[in-house]
C-alpha cells in the first residue's frame, strides 16, 4: 500500500511537461490512436483537466470523428513506474470483474511510454453528492462492491500490517504538530487509544483491499455504482477498507448540519450489509480502522484550513474517540 510518494524535482517537471503536451490536440490524437474504435476516423480532440496534483494528474479526452461520432477516456499518468503497479493488479481484478454491472472502473490500456492508465469514460454522479432516498440502497450496493473486491482471492504485494499502518498515522500525525503545535493536545490521547487499540484487534483474514474507500470514490450512473481509483490498492485486513469508507462518511455526515440526521442510518446501511456479506471480518477491527481514519481526517482538515477548521476538528476527535472506546473492555477506557 503506497501511503506517501515525493516525486523527485525532475520528476515534477517532467509530469508538468507532460500535462502541457497532452493538451495539445494533435498529441493526445496520436497517444490514442491504439485504442480507438476500428474504422474511427478521428478529426478533433480536446483534453480537460480533472486533477492535478504533485505525482499523477487525470484528463478527460474527447474525439470526434469526421462522421460526428465522439469517444471520451480517462486519461491517468504517474511521476514514476507504479502505473505499471496498477495495470498488473487491475489485469488480475479483470477476471472478478462483471462486464457492465456494478463494480470496479477499470482500466483498458497501459502505455510504458507515457506511463499512462487509459480508462473508459463514465459519467455519472458521485455517492458522496447524493444525499436524497436513494442513498441508504446505494449504501448497501456499495457494500456489496467491497466485498466482492475482497472475496477476489488477489495477493497483489505483501501484506500491510496494521503496526505499518498506525505507524504510517503516527508519522502523520507528527507532521500535523509540528505545522500546528496548538493541536496536538486533541491529537496525543487519540495516538496512545490507537496503540492501545492495536493489541486488542483480532486475527484477520487479508484480501486484496481498495485502500482509499470511500463514497467520493463511488460513481453512480443511474444503472450502476462503479469503484474508481486503485491508486492505494494493498494486501491487508478487509476491515480497514470498510473502517475507512465509515469514517468518511462519518465525517461528511458530522461535518454537515444538513446530513447530521442521517448520520446513524447511512453506517448502518453500509456496516450492515458489508458484515452480512463478510462475516469473516471483524466488527472489532473495522471499528479500529473508522476510529483510525477519524484521526487522519483531522490532518486533512488542518491542511485545508477552512474557516471553521477548529471546531471541525474537535467534532472529528469527539468521534475518533468515540470508536476507539468501542473497543476497551468493560469498565476500562482507552
Amino acid at each position: 500500500m503506497r501511503f506517501r510518494f515525493k516525486p523527485t524535482a525532475e520528476q515534477r517537471s517532467a509530469l508538468r511537461a507532460q500535462l502541457t503536451r497532452l493538451q495539445q490536440p494533435t498529441a493526445v490524437l496520436e497517444v490514442l490512436r491504439c485504442v480507438l474504435p476500428t474504422g474511427f476516423n478521428p478529426t478533433a480532440a480536446r483534453c480537460t483537466p480533472l486533477s492535478i496534483h504533485s505525482d499523477r494528474f487525470v484528463l478527460r479526452a474527447q474525439v470526434r470523428s469526421g462522421a460526428g461520432q465522439d469517444c471520451s477516456y480517462a486519461l491517468k499518468v504517474y511521476a514514476d513506474e507504479f502505473g505499471q503497479q496498477i495495470w498488473r493488479h487491475s489485469r488480475a481484478l479483470n477476471e472478478h470483474s462483471q462486464p457492465n454491472g456494478n463494480g470496479l472502473c477499470l482500466p483498458t490500456t497501459y502505455l510504458p511510454q507515457e506511463r499512462m492508465l487509459i480508462f473508459p469514460w463514465v459519467d455519472g454522479v458521485c455517492l458522496s453528492e447524493i444525499v436524497d432516498g436513494r442513498k441508504p440502497e446505494l449504501l448497501r450496493q456499495a457494500a456489496q462492491i467491497a466485498a466482492s473486491l475482497h472475496c477476489s482471492g488477489l495477493v497483489p504485494e505483501q501484506p500491510t500490517t496494521a503496526q505499518m499502518i498506525v505507524r504510517e498515522t503516527r508519522d502523520r500525525c507528527e507532521r500535523l504538530r509540528r505545522r500546528w503545535p496548538a493541536v496536538a493536545p486533541v491529537i496525543e490521547p487519540l495516538l496512545a487509544s490507537l496503540e492501545e487499540g492495536l493489541i486488542l484487534l483480532e486475527p484477520a483474514e487479508l484480501a486484496a483491499v481498495h485502500g482509499d474507500m470511500a463514497a467520493g470514490q463511488f460513481l453512480w450512473t443511474g444503472q450502476r455504482l462503479v469503484l474508481l481509483d486503485l491508486d492505494m490498492f494493498g494486501y491487508t485486513d478487509p476491515a480497514y477498507d470498510a473502517g475507512h469508507f465509515l469514517a468518511q462518511l462519518e465525517r461528511r455526515c458530522v461535518l454537515d448540519p444538513l446530513l447530521r440526521a442521517h448520520t446513524a442510518q447511512w453506517l448502518a446501511c453500509f456496516r450492515d450489509s458489508y458484515l452480512e456479506a463478510m462475516p469473516k471480518v471483524s466488527p472489532r477491527n473495522l471499528t479500529f480502522y473508522r476510529g483510525l481514519t477519524l484521526v487522519r481526517k483531522i490532518y486533512t482538515l488542518c491542511r485545508k484550513q477552512t474557516g471553521e477548521w477548529p471546531q471541525m476538528i474537535l467534532q472529528l476527535a469527539v468521534r475518533a474517540r468515540a470508536a476507539l472506546q468501542e473497543l476497551a473492555p468493560a469498565g476500562q477506557t482507552l
